[in-house]
């Protein structure tokens, strides 16, 4: 029920969505400040199956790390300072 009310309110405008979107990422940030959860995105995978080589510890973090690869690889960062 609530999500279908959240689903309603974010139809009704563009500019209500993106209040809202931003107020749930707030709430999100400050009430799930866990020692493990390091990103906050969906992730990504290739289709065709290509992953990144990761070991160890990132291996947990596979999806949210590719996304940022995927993101990034598309331009030169060399020289560059990135603010997330």
């Amino acid at each position: 029920m609530i999500v279908n009310f959240f689903k309603f309110l974010v139809n009704l405008s563009p500019a209500l969505k993106r209040t809202l979107w931003r107020w749930w990422y707030q709430i999100m940030a400050k009430r799930y400040q866990l020692p493990d959860w390091k990103f906050m995105n969906y992730g990504y995978a290739e289709l065709n199956g290509t992953e990144l080589d990761l070991q160890g510890e990132p291996e947990k973090d596979r999806y949210f790390i590719q996304l940022y690869h995927h993101v990034a690889a598309a331009v030169d960062l060399n020289g560059k300072k990135v603010l997330e």
